[in-house]
């Protein structure tokens, strides 16, 4: 797949129009209460990119242009490992990174990593030279109940162009309930934070069926109201991540005590199949 063409120009401006704080204070907090939420699934290194960036965010509140071969030598890890972190940590919802370009020779230079508010909105538009600009808001809100029409349980979006990083099967499982490009590209953040953090080997591009059985369970959670903190878009993701967990920490115990690849582990009557079967009789009352 052809890579989408740099758009961005490094420039003050831009920098200035992604920053997200008002105040240094307000960063502050900010990504304190970020590694408070983070604590059980961020390592060590990933904490210490976070606290770098948010070192070098203070002259655009939140924005940083290290470039990862900087960052890995301040923290003494090498630049693949930074780059995994920064990857883990935008799944997470902490940071988001822009690919910029240089405006002296239009050549790609280091990208722009903005850390985000908590709970973040962040409206989906083409980020572009004019328009560089984030607006973000407490997301509370609440999910329509009606089964029978669950798709519109968020505001009514026009067509998106999804990332190409997140699998199109899971692209195509989510929309029709949620079709905003950030609604999607934050469910599979936390469905991504699941499968980390449950050291699982399988790549996850090779895990698509166990993808779809996670949507599938938290979507019907959803529809019979059986997640226990509400009906919150914020609720919703959490019981995604829960459900990610719990799902890939039992294809991790496959791996270690059977040394099974995951075809073998959903196609027979394995622990992760048991489980999605007993999760269906539960809510179906079979």
């Amino acid at each position: 797949m052809a890579k989408n063409a740099i758009t961005i120009i490094a420039s003050e401006n831009t920098y200035e129009n992604l920053s997200t704080f008002k105040t240094i204070e307000e960063l502050n907090e900010t990504v304190r209460a970020h590694k408070e939420s983070g604590a059980d699934v961020l390592n060590k290194t990933q904490v210490a990119v976070l606290d770098l960036l948010h070192r070098y965010s203070a002259k655009y509140k939140g924005v940083s242009f290290l470039a990862k071969n900087k960052i890995a030598e301040l923290i003494g890890k090498s630049r693949r490992t930074v780059i995994r972190a920064c990857q883990v940590l935008e799944s997470a919802g902490i940071i988001r990174q822009y690919e910029m370009k240089r405006k002296s020779d239009m050549q790609q230079t280091s990208n722009a990593i903005v850390i985000m508010p908590i709970e973040a909105t962040v409206e989906q538009v083409p980020v572009t030279q004019e328009r560089a600009q984030m607006t973000h808001q407490e997301d509370k809100t609440f999910l329509k109940q009606n089964p029978k029409n669950i798709n519109t349980t968020r505001e009514d979006a026009p067509a998106e162009n999804y990332p190409s990083f997140i699998p199109s099967s899971f692209v195509n499982k989510v929309k029709p309930y949620f079709p905003k490009l950030n609604d999607v590209y934050q469910l599979w953040g936390k469905v991504r934070l699941g499968y980390i953090k449950s050291t699982t080997k399988q790549p996850i591009d090779t895990l698509n069926n166990v993808v779809e059985d996670i949507m599938t369970d938290a979507i019907a959670a959803l529809k019979l109201n059986r997640i226990s903190k509400g009906q919150t878009f914020e609720a919703f993701k959490g019981y995604v991540y829960g459900t990610a967990r719990r799902t890939f920490d039992i294809v991790r115990r496959q791996e270690v005590n059977h040394g099974s690849n995951f075809r073998q582990a959903v196609t027979g009557e394995s622990p992760l199949m048991q489980m999605m079967k007993d999760s269906v009789g539960e809510i179906f009352g079979n």
